[in-house]
């Protein structure tokens, strides 16, 4: 065989042999599905955001044959990082005669759950976290204040964070919160904290009270304070 045509041989084969792998890397990685007939469990939480001391639904279905009647185990991990930490509740369910099943919860921190349907094999669900915001209460000693005068912002926070800030904002006219002053958040005992700051007043304008969160619990908001000056 002449030289100029080995090489042009050679060269379409190395073209081909690189060419191959490339092509296959960019095919999507396809999650397998489970066999058909097979049980599943799903799972969810509604709200997945709650105020401390407040609750949500965590619910969801098992599928697939016998899904009537079966026993579901909630499971929790409140440690971060979530997921490798999970512990029984001590709760179960049984489903329903369509598979459902639903728990009420109210987790006192960040929790991240699961559910187990003990079917034949046992199937797990995903899991799902549910943040907990600190609770913040505010109440103002006049809602018609008149102009120039000094207003009481009190309330209280759950649970306890003595000691943390808690930050008395104004809505601006473009909807930005905007800290009007902070003040210490002080012990009230074991359970709550409070505070206490009065502010002059010279216009209308809504107010509220957040307290940044930890690596336990997310911001916690007050309801918004309407001051209409007279």
């Amino acid at each position: 065989m002449h030289p100029r045509s080995l090489r042009t041989l050679l060269g379409a084969a190395a073209l081909t042999v690189v060419a191959v792998p490339v092509a296959d890397a960019q095919k999507p990685v396809k999650t397998p599905k489970p066999p058909k007939g097979a049980q599943a469990v799903s799972f969810g939480a509604a709200p997945s955001i709650v105020v401390f001391n407040s609750s949500t639904t965590l619910s969801g279905t098992v599928t697939g044959p016998s899904n009537s009647g079966v026993t579901v185990q909630l499971d929790a991990d409140d440690t971060r990082p979530y997921g490798d930490s999970y512990k029984p509740t001590g709760r179960t369910a049984v489903t329903a005669a369509n598979g459902k099943y639903s728990f009420a919860a109210a987790p006192g921190k960040n929790t991240q759950y699961r559910v187990t349907a003990r079917t034949s094999p046992n199937v797990t669900s995903a899991a799902k976290l549910v943040l907990v915001r600190i609770r913040v209460g505010l109440r103002v000693s006049d809602s018609t204040p008149r102009r120039g005068s000094r207003v009481l912002f009190s309330g209280s926070v759950f649970p306890a964070y003595d000691g943390r800030n808690a930050l008395i904002q104004k809505r601006s006219p473009t909807g930005r919160w905007v800290t009007v002053v902070s003040t210490t958040l002080r012990d009230a005992g074991t359970t709550r904290s409070t505070f206490s700051r009065r502010i002059r007043v010279s216009r209308d304008g809504t107010y509220r009270v957040k307290v940044s969160g930890d690596s336990t619990r997310v911001n916690g908001f007050s309801r918004l304070r309407r001051l209409d000056v007279g």
